[in-house]
């Protein structure tokens, strides 16, 4: 990795690393210890229901989107974890319907103004110039990486019908959620070194996507307008006949 007959050079560097990764461990201690408490605290309340437990899981992840007190990734982690890969993906999805339907609904029926009495002005502003969006497979590439909540209700503010804007929305955000799960169910049955690898792993790539984001959701949406063309180039043409 370094070369050789630099040592000290070699030697400031590693020092250097390793300061950093204290500096970084320092500085991420507290929201971490915050995540882990209000997530056990929501294990807790969940579990607490019993049989109920499905209902109040569902009922909280569309709780959360509409006021948002957890990130919807972590909740689909916890739902793989509580109730394994399949009813953790069905129940989070379920509660990712009612959410986002409520959220793009409430912004298309009553608009800024009652927006406005929970979001700060110039965040409302903000995000509206950000997701002046028309095309439903435009809501749908923008909902595949990481928003605030607060983007589901700016999408119905839009013009977008809502028979194509709510199922761009859904499949878009479904993504992260199909990840979440996995996560949570690899989390709750492997081996402790497996997961701690599994969530190095992810972490590392989600900081990528995060980073490059932007060239991402351009190539991705370019892609996906080509092959739409294609699609419908190919259903419009005519078949030959026989004889031809």
């Amino acid at each position: 990795m370094f070369a050789p007959g630099n040592r000290w050079r070699d030697s400031g560097i590693l020092v250097l690393l390793i300061a950093a990764l204290v500096i970084l461990i320092w500085w991420l201690n507290e929201p971490i210890t915050d995540v882990l408490d209000a997530a056990e605290d929501v294990r807790g309340w969940i579990i607490s229901f019993g049989p109920l437990a499905p209902l109040a899981y569902v009922t909280f992840f569309a709780a959360q989107i509409l006021i948002a007190p957890l990130p919807g990734s972590f909740l689909s982690v916890l739902g793989g974890y509580l109730f394994g890969f399949g009813a953790g993906l069905l129940l989070s999805l379920l509660g990712l319907s009612i959410g986002a339907t409520l959220a793009i609904l409430i912004g298309r029926k009553l608009g800024r103004p009652i927006l406005e009495r929970f979001f700060e002005h110039a965040e409302l502003i903000r995000w509206e110039r950000k997701l002046r969006l028309r095309s439903p497979l435009l809501w749908f590439v923008v909902f595949l990486f990481p928003l605030p909540d607060l983007a589901i209700y700016i999408a119905g503010l839009g013009t977008t019908p809502i028979r194509q804007l709510i199922p761009a929305v859904l499949l878009g955000r479904s993504i992260g959620i199909l990840i979440g799960s996995t996560l949570g169910t690899a989390t709750a049955h492997l081996p402790a070194w497996f997961v701690l690898g599994q969530w190095a792993l992810f972490l590392a790539l989600a900081g990528l996507v995060y980073r490059y984001q932007r060239p991402l959701r351009y190539h991705l949406l370019v892609n996906l307008r080509r092959s739409r063309r294609m699609t419908r180039g190919f259903l419009k043409t005519p078949l030959s006949s026989p004889a031809e």
